[in-house]
C-alpha cells in the first residue's frame, strides 16, 4: 500500500509539472492561495525604429523586442503596444493573461515595459520648386555635387537645357518637362541611333539612393505624356531599373516602355539574364494626356518580389496593376541597382517619331 501511495505521489507532480510547461492556468484548492513569483521582462534591442507604412509598423517594434518570460512561459503572457498621438513613441508592455493573474506575481514590474521612438521615413524627394536652376536642383538631391543628369544638350546647345521646369495647372504644383527632339538629338554625343534624357541615381548617389542586395525599396512618381504622343516601334523607355556590375549591367532589370504598335501599347519588361520578356502589356491610350501616379515596391535578391500599380490621379483608377512573390531581383557581380527616369528612345525608326515633352513630377525613393 504504501509502495502505491509513493506511484500515486509521483504521478501528481509529474502531471503538474506538465501542466505548468504547457503553459495552463495551475490548479489551486480554496486551501491554497499562494502565488507563484517569476519575472516578466521585455526590452528593446533597437531606439529608434524607421518606418513607412503603418501597416509594417507593429512587425517592425515586434522583431526589436526581446522577452523574459519567466516561469509563466511564452503562452502566459501577452504584449501591448500603445502608440502616441504623433507615431513618434511607442510603449510596449508585457503582462500576464487574464485567466494567469491570480495564480502568478511578477517580482520586478519595472521592467515590464520599454519606450521606442519612432521616425517616420518620408523617403528622399525630388520635386520641381520653379523654373531656373533645374540641374541644381536634380543634382542636390540625386547626386551632390556630382552629375546624374544624362541629357542630348552636348548635340544640342542651342536649344539649352533640355530639362526645366513649368507650372502645372492639373496638379496645382510645379513640375519638370524633359524634352526630346528628332533632329539633332542623340545618346549624350556617344551613340547617334538613339536620344536620351534622362536622370538617375549611380556611383556618386548617396548610398540610400541605390538599391542593394536583401534590401526592399519603393519608388514613386507621377509623369504624364502629352497628347498625340507617338512611341517608337522598337522601344521608347520611361524608366528603367537597372544593375551596375556584372556581366549583365547592359540589359535593365525592369522597364517600363512605350511601343507603337497595332494599338499602341505600354509594356513592363523583365530581365533575368540578357533575354527579356514582357510581363504585362495594355493599351497605352489611357496613359495619354492625363497625369499618373506610379507606385513601385521591389526586394531587391535572388529570391525578390516585385510590385507596380499605376493609377489615373483624376479618377484613381488602376491602369496597370502587376505584382510577383517570387522573382529574381539580383544578378551574379552587381554591386547595386539605380532607378532611372525620363525619355530614352530608339531612332531606328525616326519617320514615326515627333518632337516630345513629358512631363514628370514629385520622385520619391524610400528605403524600409
Amino acid at each position: 500500500m504504501k509502495k502505491f501511495s509513493q506511484i500515486i505521489f509521483l504521478l501528481i507532480i509529474q502531471f503538474s509539472f506538465f501542466c505548468c510547461n504547457r503553459n495552463e492556468v495551475p490548479e489551486t484548492s480554496e486551501e491554497s492561495t499562494n502565488t507563484i513569483e517569476t519575472d516578466l521582462a521585455i526590452a528593446s534591442t533597437e531606439e529608434l525604429i524607421s518606418w513607412v507604412y503603418a501597416d509594417d509598423l507593429n512587425e517592425k517594434v515586434y522583431n526589436a523586442l526581446v522577452y523574459e518570460y519567466g516561469n509563466v512561459g511564452e503562452g502566459g503572457t501577452e504584449t501591448f503596444f500603445n502608440y502616441n498621438s504623433d507615431t513618434t513613441q511607442v510603449t510596449a508592455s508585457i503582462d500576464f493573461k487574464s485567466e494567469f493573474l491570480e495564480f502568478y506575481v511578477d517580482t520586478i514590474p519595472s521592467n515590464n515595459s520599454v519606450v521606442i521612438n519612432l521616425e517616420k521615413n518620408l523617403g528622399v524627394m525630388l520635386s520641381a520648386d520653379g523654373p531656373g536652376n533645374t540641374y541644381d536642383l536634380i543634382r542636390s538631391i540625386l547626386a551632390p555635387g556630382q552629375n546624374p543628369i544624362e541629357t542630348p544638350d552636348c548635340s544640342h546647345p542651342e536649344f539649352g537645357d533640355h530639362i526645366d521646369e513649368i507650372f502645372d495647372e492639373e496638379l496645382n504644383s510645379n513640375v519638370f518637362r524633359f524634352h526630346i527632339h528628332t533632329s539633332p538629338d542623340d545618346d549624350r554625343c556617344i551613340n547617334f541611333d538613339r536620344q536620351r534624357n534622362e536622370i538617375k541615381s549611380y556611383s556618386q548617389s548617396p548610398n540610400y539612393l541605390l538599391g542593394v542586395e536583401n534590401e526592399k525599396v519603393n519608388y514613386k512618381w507621377k509623369f504624364k505624356l502629352n497628347a498625340g504622343f507617338q512611341p517608337s516601334p522598337k522601344f521608347t523607355h520611361l524608366h528603367q531599373l537597372k544593375s551596375v556590375g556584372g556581366s549583365l549591367a547592359g540589359q535593365p532589370m525592369y522597364t517600363l516602355t512605350a511601343r507603337k504598335g497595332t494599338p499602341d501599347r505600354l509594356e513592363l519588361r523583365y530581365a533575368e539574364t540578357d533575354d527579356a520578356t514582357t510581363l504585362r502589356q495594355v493599351d497605352l491610350a489611357p496613359f495619354i494626356d492625363t497625369w499618373l501616379e506610379v507606385s513601385e515596391t521591389i526586394t531587391y535578391g535572388v529570391d525578390g518580389t516585385y510590385q507596380i500599380k499605376i493609377k489615373r490621379i483624376n479618377d484613381g483608377m488602376i491602369l496597370l496593376n502587376y505584382s510577383n512573390s517570387s522573382i529574381n531581383n539580383w544578378r551574379p557581380g552587381a554591386s547595386f541597382v539605380r532607378p532611372k527616369w525620363g525619355i530614352y528612345r530608339s531612332l531606328e525608326f525616326a519617320e514615326d517619331l515627333r518632337d516630345e515633352q513629358v512631363l514628370f513630377a514629385d520622385f520619391i525613393i524610400k528605403e524600409f
